[in-house]
């Protein structure tokens, strides 16, 4: 291969990507880094008023086509009109990000039956009919890309989060059944594991005093010593969507800061000396 040629497999000129809870953090940051690397974007969220500054953003900045998707993924009945008004703009959907989600926070002894549904018909129930709507597409064309986002709770257990890190731990195993499935279609099935991100959601733990003991664990556990930008996270998207990543499939990546690697015993919660 002649090395000038190698960056081009990154590049998604021509593709057209279709991104999920993409109005603000983990999903406008993917969505601008797929916009970045050629191609035009689908950006769908609950509010198309909160989508309108990413594709003006992408538009304006980047030069690339964009459509604005009003889209509850929990809505199943949604789903194939959201699938149709893409292909009907674009013509074809070769990338799915499954980046929406929510989450209810409460201790397992008083979780609530709606919680669980609520959590659940988002992050997995609504991803995996999403998946299907795209992916009937896809197989008809024999290629695409998807990319599921998990969550550190897949491999953790954190409290307060027992719907989530169920949806999550879900989500990654599906990314693999579907790898399996669909790889005779050519298509490639991947996650991504955020650790700690800056963004708005994550900011109360270091503004908040009440939650400032939540943000040092975060410090002790993360070797980087700090949360991950959004862009951070872009740059693994943008590799695992493109050509480049053809011969990879049913991976999830850590994108943690190291966190999964493992926490250096000799510093305390806030990063100072250790005694233990």
């Amino acid at each position: 291969m002649d090395p000038k040629t190698i960056l081009e497999q990154f590049r998604l000129d021509g593709q057209v990507a279709f991104v999920t809870g993409a109005s603000r953090g983990l999903g406008k940051a993917m969505a601008l880094g797929l916009a970045g690397a050629g191609a035009d974007v689908a950006l769908a969220g609950r509010d198309a008023e909160t989508l309108r500054p990413v594709a003006d953003e992408i538009e304006q900045a980047l030069g690339r086509r964009t459509l604005c998707v009003p889209l509850d993924v929990a809505d199943l009945e949604a789903i194939p009109a959201a699938v149709e008004a893409i292909l009907a703009h674009f013509g074809q959907i070769d990338i799915l990000v499954n980046n929406a989600g929510t989450n209810v926070r409460r201790d397992s002894i008083d979780y609530l039956p709606e919680d669980w549904d609520t959590v659940l018909n988002t992050n997995l129930k609504g991803a995996f009919f999403l998946t299907q709507a795209v992916g009937k597409h896809m197989i008809a064309r024999r290629r695409g890309k998807i990319l599921n986002i998990s969550s550190m709770t897949s491999y953790l257990g954190l409290p307060s989060v027992p719907a989530y890190s169920a949806s999550k731990a879900g989500i990654q195993q599906l990314t693999k059944l579907l790898a399996v499935e669909w790889a005779e279609h050519n298509i490639q099935v991947n996650a991504i594991a955020p650790g700690w991100i800056s963004t708005d959601l994550t900011a109360p733990l270091k503004d908040k005093p009440e939650l400032r003991a939540r943000y040092d664990w975060v410090l002790s556990r993360t070797p980087a010593g700090r949360f991950g930008d959004p862009e951070e996270l872009a740059g693994c998207a943008v590799f695992l969507c493109s050509p480049a990543a053809d011969f990879i499939t049913g991976q999830t990546i850590a994108v943690d800061g190291g966190i999964l690697a493992g926490s250096d015993w000799r510093k305390g919660p806030s990063g100072t000396a250790s005694q233990i």
